[in-house]
């Protein structure tokens, strides 16, 4: 009898461990981990984007003022290409920017149009932009114009400037049709369709204005 009891004992005991271990589902296989929609996020997206560009120094300048004149500002980005070599025409520093500024009248004068002073911290300051080229070619041909019209103190340089791209994220047609008119403007630009990085605001569930 009493080895009947502990048999008895140890059946129950045995039967108790083999429930523990077996699966909880009927059919065997473990049900899958609890998923949270809301707190799963693309690692990647792209949205198609407008690009126009390149542009530097002065001619940078002109685009940005094209592009407020269409009252673009709030939809269009400025993005950095990287630093590149260009040859620059330029007159040399000026002392102080009332000579600058006098000699731009002087330019005026003689029918340059297009020009601008240097504004900037360092040996470049009060100098005057006249053009950026990537070839040297473009930079003589614009000397040749230059000493037609009287001007002698204007001179070939060289500078490495950063290269400047607008950008567009999910254009609506308005935009590329302005956009286009723009690049009449500046027959040495492009304009093209590409695909680009969403900003993390609009994964975050944000729209574009």
């Amino acid at each position: 009898m009493r080895t009947l009891f502990f048999l008895l004992l140890l059946i129950n005991a045995a039967f108790a461990v083999y429930i523990q271990l077996e699966p909880v589902s009927d059919t065997g296989v473990q049900p899958p981990p609890e998923l949270h929609p809301e707190k799963i996020k693309s690692l990647s997206s792209s949205v198609p984007c407008l690009e126009w560009g390149n542009f530097i120094g002065m001619e940078l300048e002109h685009a940005q003022a094209a592009i407020a004149r269409e009252q673009l500002d709030h939809r269009v980005e400025l993005e950095a290409m990287g630093r590149v070599p260009v040859y620059w025409v330029h007159i040399p520093p000026l002392k102080n920017k009332y000579l600058a500024e006098k000699k731009m009248e002087e330019l005026r004068k003689l029918g340059v149009t297009a020009y601008s002073r240097v504004q900037e911290n360092n040996k470049w300051d009060n100098a005057i932009s006249i053009g950026f080229f990537h070839n040297i070619e473009d930079a003589q041909d614009l000397m040749v114009s230059l000493r037609s019209k009287g001007v002698r103190s204007a001179i070939i340089g060289a500078r490495n400037l950063e290269q400047m791209k607008f950008v567009v994220r999910t254009p609506y047609e308005d935009i590329i049709a302005k956009m286009t008119e723009l690049k009449q403007e500046f027959p040495g630009s492009e304009l093209h369709t590409i695909r680009c990085a969403a900003p993390e605001k609009w994964l975050n569930g944000a729209s574009p204005e």
